[in-house]
């Protein structure tokens, strides 16, 4: 089960995303559901398509499959994901 306290260790593929802070201003706000995942991006099904999103220096906030909100310093997901899934999480 997801929860708030171990989703740095579970797969984040199919799961509702918002961008609360980004450099890029034009990202701030972009939402849709995570449909793929490399060490460095995520790839977002918008409702204008799939966006790329780099991780770095984001704020994300991720709903789990309970409806609970956790926001996520993107820069702790910049690692491959069969990585981040195996490794322990301060």
């Amino acid at each position: 089960m997801i929860t708030p306290q171990n989703i740095l260790r579970h797969e984040l593929i199919g799961l509702e995303v918002t961008v609360e802070e980004s450099p890029n201003t034009c990202e701030v706000g972009m939402s849709g559901i995570i449909v793929d995942e490399t060490k460095h991006t995520l790839r977002i099904k918008t409702g204008r398509g799939i966006k790329t999103l780099e991780k770095q220096y984001k704020l994300l906030r991720v709903t789990l499959p309970d409806s609970v909100r956790v926001k996520i310093d993107g820069n702790a997901l910049s690692v491959s994901p069969t990585r981040r899934v195996s490794m322990r999480v301060r």
